[in-house]
Formats: C-alpha cells, sequence, structure tokens
C-alpha cells in the first residue's frame, strides 16, 4: 500500500500545513522502512515464489515491523521523532496517527499481519495474496479520499489535481501488470 500510506500525508498536511512534509513521510512509512531495513539483515523475509516476482506471490514474515505487538513501540517512536525535531505537540500526534494509519490500512489492503509472529493469532485481510485487485482498489479509494481532502476548498489548478487524482487513485493499478 505505498501509494495510500503516502496519500494518507495529505490529510495529515492538510490539518497541520507548517509540519514539514520529509517528517510525515517518516511517520506514514516509519513501519515500512523498518520492514526494509530488517529484510535487509535477514530479520525478515520478503521473498518472490517461483515464475515472475509479484506483489501476490511474495513470501512475507514481518514480525517485527508489521505484527500488532511491536506497532505500539513504532507509534511511539514515530511521536518520539516529531517531539525530538519540533517539540510541537501537534506534530507529534500527527506523526503518530500517521504510523497506526499505516498499520491499521495494510490490515484491510496488504499482506496478513499477526499478533507477534506467525505462530500467534492471524490479522487482516491478505489480500495481497488473496485478492491484490481489491487491494489495489481500496488503496485507489483511498488515495482519491486524500487527494480530496488535500485539495478541497484551495486553489489548485485543474492540471495539478487530475495529476494528484491520477497519481493517487490510477497508479495504484500499475501492480497488476508489473
Amino acid at each position: 500500500m505505498i501509494l495510500g500510506h503516502a496519500a494518507t500525508t495529505l490529510v495529515a498536511k492538510r490539518v497541520t500545513p507548517t509540519m514539514p512534509w520529509w517528517l510525515l513521510i517518516v511517520g506514514a512509512f516509519l513501519i515500512d522502512i523498518a520492514m526494509f531495513t530488517f529484510v535487509g539483515l535477514g530479520i525478515e523475509t520478503m521473498e518472490p515464489t517461483g515464475g515472475r516476482p509479484s506483489m501476490a506471490n511474495a513470501i512475507t514474515e514481518m514480525t517485527f515491523s508489521h505484527d500488532l505487538i511491536p506497532q505500539i513501540g513504532w507509534v511511539l517512536l514515530a511521536g518520539a521523532i516529531a517531539f525530538a525535531v519540533t517539540r510541537r505537540r501537534a506534530f507529534v500526534l500527527v506523526a503518530m496517527a500517521l504510523s497506526l494509519a499505516h498499520w491499521l490500512g495494510d490490515l484491510v489492503s496488504g499482506y496478513g499481519h499477526h499478533i507477534f509472529g506467525p505462530d500467534t493469532h492471524s490479522l487482516g485481510t491478505d489480500w495481497y495474496h488473496l485478492n491484490l485487485p481489491a487491494a489495489l482498489a481500496f488503496e485507489a479509494a483511498l488515495g482519491i479520499l486524500c487527494v480530496f481532502i488535500f485539495t478541497r476548498n484551495r486553489s489548485f489548478s485543474p492540471r495539478a489535481q487530475a495529476g494528484l487524482y491520477g497519481l493517487f487513485g490510477v497508479a495504484p493499478f500499475v501492480f497488476l501488470i508489473i
């Protein structure tokens, strides 16, 4: 849900217009930053299974970055980063909300998660494996909603609005063909 997570930063920017974009992105992608770091270190797994690599045929094990119990730490870390940099309570809350929204979005549209480890209760739809078109449709709908909230009652050119709607509402479906 790469573009869906990025789309949530548009709503956050609307709520806190002075919050730096880079801090919004860190809040929204902190658990993916952790996941790619852990995959690179061999702690977590994301590997394609046979055939052409795609989101639908990847074997994932993301215990420390995406399971429920670690989310408490990731949400708090997002807030701590925002506090360390800005000392602004509103930015702390927005960073924490973005981190939590990432995880909640993944539950609807993403790989399956667990309480803590593959031997614990499974959470989420696992639509990336079971119904990739539905996962991407959810991501596109979320993107369209976020763009609507971000641009509503603001002066954006029709070209800029079309670009944002295209990026967040259409581009997710590229993952069906690559």
